[in-house]
């Protein structure tokens, strides 16, 4: 037995571990490591740390630090909502799912048949939507293959457990996006994580420059399809939480846009699904490492 064999094994009893809890002590256990991540001053809560007080600079000290705490306490409860993704079975988990605004919106761009592009920020339990649209549509999405390789099967699976198609970000990939789209199928990416220089272009995210994805543009100048922003917000209460999936338009028409227009677009419509509930974004991504100018990510090295 391989090494990857038994760390892939490893992941999985990890997994099936973490969907046992409930909502309120997987809540509990998250805020616990979130302030344990804090005392060790981790990477997670430093690159948080450097964000939030980038994005919102009016706010103090404590503030930051309140928020920071709320946004790691999210960023582990997320590893609980994976694994129950894994585990439990679909009635258990669209039974979270308290109310789901603008589905409309989506039907009909859906029954165009002319494609749908799906933009989906790391927000809430963005994961979730890989269940919903997978047992509702025919959906397929990229993914950045894990730098662990021990993790890439329990991901894949667990992504594509409810009939989601995942295509790895390379040129295979690309070619069977297209393909999707131009079949008039739906199509889910995540539009802020950071591209290649060559792959990107800069675009204000909330007052600085942030290298945007110019894939965007790229699909809807190929294939013209319905573009929809989607998003899965938490609504956490004493006994636990529950979900609101969320379905809208971008803040600005982007047609005719080329990619520098697309991306700025692209940047505010994220930001306004951001400002809903900051907690509840990953802001331990390193969304600014590649800045203007080729200069290196010093934002985020320790001094």
């Amino acid at each position: 037995m391989g090494e990857n064999t038994i760390m892939s094994q490893i992941v999985r009893f990890g997994l099936w571990l973490a969907q046992l809890p409930s909502p309120r002590l997987a809540t509990r256990l998250s805020a616990a490591a979130a302030r344990i991540l804090l005392l060790i001053d981790s990477d997670s809560a430093r690159f948080s740390r450097i964000n939030i007080q980038l994005c919102f600079p009016e706010l103090s000290d404590s503030e930051v630090r309140t928020l920071v705490k709320a946004s790691l306490t999210d960023m582990v409860l997320l590893v609980f909502e994976f694994a129950q993704m894994a585990y439990r079975t679909e009635q258990e988990l669209m039974a979270q799912i308290l109310s789901v605004e603008g589905e409309d919106l989506l039907k009909q761009s859906y029954q165009r048949e002319r494609g749908v592009l799906l933009l989906v920020p790391h927000f809430g339990n963005w994961e979730l939507l890989c269940a919903f649209l997978g047992l509702n549509y025919s959906v397929a999405a990229l993914y950045a293959p894990p730098k662990v390789a021990a993790l890439e099967p329990a991901i894949l699976a667990t992504r594509e457990r409810f009939g989601g198609q995942l295509f790895a970000i390379d040129t295979a990939g690309m070619r069977n996006i297209l393909r999707v789209l131009k079949q008039g199928k739906l199509v889910a990416i995540l539009p802020d994580q950071v591209p290649d220089r060559s792959a990107g272009v800069y675009a204000d995210f909330f007052g600085h420059p942030a290298l945007t994805m110019s894939l965007v543009h790229r699909l809807i100048d190929k294939t013209a399809p319905d573009v929809i922003v989607g998003s899965v917000q938490r609504k956490k209460s004493d006994d636990g939480y529950g979900y609101v999936a969320r379905f809208e338009s971008l803040v600005d028409s982007i047609e005719g846009l080329d990619a520098q227009g697309c991306a700025e677009v692209l940047n505010r419509t994220i930001e306004q699904v951001i400002r809903r509930a900051p907690e509840q974004y990953q802001w331990e991504y390193k969304r600014f490492k590649r800045p203007p100018g080729g200069g290196r990510d010093n934002l985020y090295r320790r001094q």
